[in-house]
């Protein structure tokens, strides 16, 4: 086989969950060129739907919207149930749901058990029942999506110009939700390893634009490579770890991020 051919996705079934938080639509734009046929799940569906219709528009046709509420049993199992009866088969899975954490320090018990009901239980059920279509179908691989602050504590010094940004990345859970991500794709590849499936992940840097002034220099000084991520970076590792150019690979944490977390 062509070494290129081994990027190619044509014919692989791929569900996003939450493509609407940061890289999500550029994976699924990664995907669709690559060939693969896209669908998204989640629980706002009028903006996954809004999302699927403005990447149509464009020339990058989802296949449908899987209506999922992240964070129950029989919710992932409804999931795994639709899934197949739509998709036949399950390729590849994206989650990109770690970017729903609680803003700021002081939180009560009952946000704290919803939020980590949604992004640790929710994400271990929903790991379950996909990786067993794909445990009984014998392939697949499932990437998660996670952020440099999975692998390095942040670092109150990027912040002196841009305290606002202070209170979302400094909140009760931050650390917790991404860097969870990390560990839990060494557990699911074990798994999944004596099926023929994989599961990775990414830990992208910031996107350029999104972040204030600030922070981004403070973020580019520490890196290698002196800039912010782009959608481009980030895609081409989703299609990489989603593809047979990485079938030997498993259990690992991709750092997209310009040498930040090689400091």
């Amino acid at each position: 086989m062509n070494v290129l051919d081994g990027f190619s996705l044509k014919d692989k079934n791929a569900l996003i969950y939450s493509p609407q938080y940061v890289y999500g639509e550029e994976i699924a734009l990664g995907l669709c060129e690559a060939g693969a046929d896209v669908w998204f799940c989640g629980e706002d569906t009028n903006t996954l739907q809004a999302l699927a219709d403005k990447m149509t528009a464009a020339g990058n046709r989802i296949q449908g919207v899987i209506p999922y509420k992240q964070g129950s049993e029989e919710d992932a199992k409804g999931l795994s149930k639709e899934v197949l009866e739509k998709m036949g088969t399950l390729d590849i899975f994206v989650d990109n749901g770690s970017n729903v954490f609680l803003k700021g320090w002081v939180h009560e018990f009952d946000a704290i058990y919803e939020n980590l009901k949604r992004t640790q239980l929710g994400l271990m059920l929903t790991v379950k029942h996909l990786g067993m279509i794909m445990a009984d179908q014998g392939f697949g691989s499932i990437i998660f999506v996670t952020d440099y602050a999975a692998l390095v504590g942040c670092d109150v010094w990027n912040y002196a110009e841009s305290s606002e940004k202070f209170d979302e990345d400094f909140s009760l859970d931050y650390g917790f939700v991404k860097g969870s991500y990390v560990n839990y794709a060494r557990q699911a590849a074990g798994y999944l390893g004596e099926h023929n499936a994989r599961c990775n992940c990414i830990a992208y840097a910031p996107p350029g634009g999104s972040v204030p002034e600030g922070f981004s220099k403070a973020f580019i000084r520490h890196s290698h490579l002196k800039r912010l991520a782009t959608g481009q970076d980030i895609k081409s590792a989703a299609v990489f770890l989603a593809s047979d150019a990485s079938s030997y690979i498993t259990g690992i944490t991709l750092p997209v991020d310009g040498g930040y977390t090689a400091k």
